[in-house]
């Protein structure tokens, strides 16, 4: 799984210090004096933050505070995560609030640049000095400035794959088949989803439809040589200018390897590529660009760490705008475990205090609570890893740009002697409910055994998740696909891999195809709607069922197939499996011109075999879709 890099990662009235409650607690939790007094420190600065701090991420104002040899971090600037730049030296951040003409001529007055600016997102996406960001966050038009997200696409596995797994060539299924393929090299899925029955007895190939993917990158220079081998069709081109970064800028053509898989799957489509890795404002503008080019299927694999978890961010909403204008969206599930194959990297639930603060900070008046992971009977103040991960968040259910509770993220070694890293952005009311903790700027990964403490610094109790990004937990629950990927009006996909009966190239039966080990599970518990208002005002936990749960993922199709992509030979994750899917839709809409997003969606869930438990379950959701059912379906309804 390649991670890209984005730049991304309140004086309240009460304070929270983890080290007046671990001092309580010390002997049964086994943190040591050392970070004890570094989190206090912590705390204490974070309390202190001015009006212009309060609007920042913690990581740029400790970044800007260490630039300037504050005094008030001297006992732990060794743990600073520090702020990404670009080849300027400069910061490059997200900045939320009015877009206006006296904001962005604030940004160039300091030496800023404006990267990007949406003022349906109310976002600007700029580059700016570090010891400029106070400066900017002064200027009453900003809500809030953090480190630009970063983002991450969710294919090629190459560590996940199961022992002696290895994608059959095209020759190799000509030889079983005796079938017809498309280019130099066939995806398996072609097969195994059965397409090839509906193409060469029915026919129908895709023709009329255009199907829009985001990914990292689709070069030029890929996209033609792909042309030329007959893996992709006549046309393919990207939209001006978003064919994203190239190979010497860390892309990898995976957009090319997705439109390779559709073409396999639905040879008389056309596609149109837009990059998602620009920034996440440009990537929900590429979604809406490439419906209006005429996309009526689009499909992703990319997700931002940034977006919403209980809440609709830019990038599903404008899935939502999409949709509603006529186009289907599909996305990958992603590739952060599931709780059922014992992979799962996530935890979710309500907080639950470990227990009031106590000592000299308590008896001055300040109050706050760490979260109990475990039981009342068996308390358990830290969550443990136990598969290595450069990143380690929090959110909570609070709306986005407008969190009024603030919570803080640490990890600490696994023995209690050594804190690896924290975030503790003020969250005041016009901040996101997030934290990201991260080792050299993610360059260096936390390992097993690290523990994930979570602290209430104040406010209300709230829905938390923790998510590891790919590793694992010791306590962990399902629920690990979020933001657009698990969207409400997203086709979100899961991923089997295409000869996990080990049949060889055969169609898809069912149970003996279960998914993958690293394929993101759900459900989704969203508790807002996308302008921000409670779909349950007043409850916002999963004990007494606030909000409303989505059941995601939707569907499952195949990965681990051939692409003539360098690189992508096997293509492994549910990157590969959400342009299966898409392709199979093309065929539908091919069939029968003219249905909505919901009337495909609907012949694509009545098309499926199911592969997991029995009926829709949180693993597979209505199972792995086939192309002669979902077609069939379409005709018939």
């Amino acid at each position: 799984m390649g991670t890209r890099k984005r730049t991304y990662v309140r004086h309240g009235l009460t304070l929270l210090s983890i080290a007046a409650l671990v001092t309580a607690v010390a002997s049964a939790q086994d943190i040591s004096g050392s970070v004890q007094q570094q989190i206090a420190a912590i705390m204490a600065a974070k309390a202190n933050f001015t009006p212009a701090q309060q609007k920042m991420g913690s990581d740029l104002v400790f970044a800007a505070m260490a630039a300037r040899n504050d005094l008030a971090i001297a006992s732990f600037n060794t743990v600073i995560p520090g702020a990404s730049t670009d080849n300027t030296g400069r910061v490059v951040v997200d900045i939320s609030g009015n877009v206006t003409t006296t904001l962005m001529n604030a940004i160039s007055s300091v030496g800023g640049t404006v990267l990007n600016q949406s003022t349906q997102w109310n976002r600007i996406h700029a580059s700016l000095p570090l010891n400029a960001l106070e400066t900017v966050a002064e200027q009453p038009d900003v809500n809030s400035i953090q480190s630009a997200p970063r983002a991450r696409v969710n294919g090629s596995l190459i560590p996940l794959r199961k022992a002696g797994r290895k994608a059959s060539a095209r020759g190799n299924i000509t030889a079983r088949t005796g079938l017809s393929f498309v280019g130099a090299l066939t995806s398996q899925g072609y097969v195994a989803h059965s397409a090839n029955t509906v193409i060469n007895t029915q026919g129908i190939n895709g023709s009329g439809i255009t199907v829009g993917v985001l990914s990292d990158s689709a070069s030029a220079a890929r996209i033609a040589a792909l042309i030329a081998t007959g893996d992709l069709p006549p046309g393919t081109a990207s939209l001006p200018g978003q064919d994203g970064p190239s190979i010497a800028d860390g892309g990898t053509d995976e957009g090319a390897a997705m439109m390779e898989i559709i073409h396999d799957m639905a040879p008389g489509a056309s596609l149109l590529f837009a990059t998602a890795f620009t920034d996440e404002i440009s990537f929900a503008n590429n979604i809406i660009a490439l419906q209006a080019a005429g996309c009526k299927v689009i499909v992703d694999d990319v997700s931002y760490f940034d977006e919403g978890a209980f809440q609709d961010g830019p990038v599903a909403q404008a899935v939502n705008q999409v949709t509603a204008a006529g186009a289907v969206y599909f996305s990958s599930a992603a590739n952060s475990g599931n709780l059922t194959l014992g992979t799962s990297g996530t935890w979710e639930g309500d907080f639950v205090s470990g227990g009031a603060v106590a000592g000299v900070i308590s008896a001055n008046g300040e109050t706050g609570n760490v979260h109990n992971f475990g039981t009342a009977a068996s308390p358990q103040l830290f969550d443990t890893l136990t598969v290595a991960t450069p990143f380690v968040q929090l959110k909570w259910s609070d709306p986005l740009g407008a969190s009024t509770n603030d919570y803080d993220l640490f990890v600490v070694n696994s023995t209690g002697a050594t804190l690896k890293a924290f975030s503790t952005t003020r969250q005041t009311g016009t901040q996101d409910p997030y934290e990201i903790v991260f080792l050299n700027n993610g360059n260096t990964s936390f390992v097993a055994g690290d523990r994930v403490v979570v602290v209430k610094f104040s406010g209300a109790t709230r829905a938390l998740r923790v998510d590891t990004v790919g590793g694992r937990l010791s306590i962990a629950t399902a629920g690990a696909t979020f933001g657009h990927n698990a969207g409400l009006n997203t086709v979100s996909t899961a991923a089997t891999y295409w000869n996990s009966a080990k049949t060889g190239t055969r169609p898809f039966v069912g149970p003996t195809n279960p998914i993958e080990v690293f394929s993101s599970d759900g459900p989704r518990k969203i508790f807002f709607n996308p302008d921000g208002s409670a779909i349950t005002p007043g409850n916002f936990l999963f004990g007494t069922n606030g909000g409303t749960t989505l059941q995601k993922p939707d569907l499952t199709a195949a990965d681990g197939n051939s692409a003539k992509t360098p690189g992508f030979n096997p293509f492994f994750g549910t990157s590969a499996a959400a342009p299966h899917a898409a392709g199979i839709a093309a065929l539908v809409l091919s069939a029968k011109p003219g249905l909505t997003p919901a009337q495909v969606k609907a012949a694509m869930l009545n098309g499926t075999v199911d592969n997991m438990a029995p009926g829709i379950d949180r693993d597979s959701g209505f199972g792995i879709v086939m192309a002669p059912l979902a077609v069939q379906y379409a005709l018939s309804h």
